[in-house]
């Protein structure tokens, strides 16, 4: 499951009004959006800053992050919003938080903090919880991230660390 925090300085009830149109249905605060199996939904914060003029958002979804990316532009990318992180939530029964560990132990190219299960690679930053892996990227200070170019920089190390089990005699098999 993806996470995308954002600002934009339309509030909730006029957001709510603007996707009407595009089939977002009311959950309690939050809008959604859902097809064949996918989940795009649209959370505001609960606390704002009175003197704040921009509101934040939390938009959650599963999927492709092509089919992400455009639900978002579809319904805040016309707002113009200021992206402050991305982050990716990677749950496997299979693996628990030794066996993550190990694996990033293992990788050279995955920098150890000093606190254990926190790595870093490039931007990146990696959190091993219990069976999950979190995978987050902030903006830096005044800075906005640029949504497609770090849903593909999260999925492509997610894919770099995705557990496999490889039988090397299963290729001979497959071919005979």
């Amino acid at each position: 499951m993806f996470k995308i925090i954002c600002f934009v300085k339309l509030p909730p009830e006029q957001l709510t009004q603007a996707l009407k149109g595009l089939y977002f249905m009311t959950h309690g605060d939050s809008l959604v959006w859902k097809m064949d199996g996918a989940t795009f939904q649209i959370v505001p914060f609960k606390q704002r800053l009175r003197s704040d003029t921009t509101f934040g958002y939390k938009v959650y979804f599963n999927g492709s992050i092509d089919g992400g990316g455009y639900l978002f532009d579809l319904s805040l990318g016309y707002l113009n919003p200021k992206i402050n992180g991305i982050e990716y939530r990677a749950l496997n029964e299979k693996f628990n938080k030794n066996d993550w560990l190990k694996m990033l132990e293992t990788r050279k190219t995955f920098l150890p903090s000093e606190t254990r299960g926190i790595y870093r690679k490039g931007r990146v930053g990696i959190i091993v919880l219990d069976n999950q892996l979190v995978l987050q990227i902030r903006a830096n200070k005044n800075k906005s991230l640029k949504l497609m170019e770090s849903l593909k920089e999260l999925s492509s190390i997610y894919d770099e660390l995705k557990p496999e089990k490889f039988d090397l005699f299963s290729f001979s098999q497959s071919i005979v």
